[in-house]
């Protein structure tokens, strides 16, 4: 939303595409431009509320293999985000080991 209150474009789309929050657009742009998340990647979404980049890097690794759902966050999404609630400072490296699949 801009400093006004009123919801503006970008607010708008999020909504109208299914995306949790406009701060998706940020991530498609670089992506767009950049090509950041290449299918078949790892991504680690540090400090991931609401999960609108969550919902573009798992668009971005391309389609899944499987048929599996995910309930949170429900668009866009599937069985390959995993998350974790912690301290990144603090969470033990077997533990960020074993969400990776490398």
């Amino acid at each position: 939303m801009n400093g006004a209150g009123a919801p503006d474009f970008f607010y708008r789309e999020a909504q109208r595409l299914g995306y949790v929050a406009r701060s998706a657009f940020k991530l498609l742009q670089m992506q767009k431009q950049y090509r950041l998340i290449k299918p078949g990647s790892s991504v680690l979404d540090l400090g991931c509320a609401p999960g609108a980049w969550l919902q573009v890097a798992c668009q971005s690794l391309g389609p899944l293999k499987t048929e599996q759902k995910v309930k949170v966050p429900p668009r866009h999404c599937d069985a390959r985000v995993k998350t974790v609630c912690a301290d990144v400072m603090n969470l033990p490296k077997h533990q960020v080991r074993a969400l990776s699949p490398q």
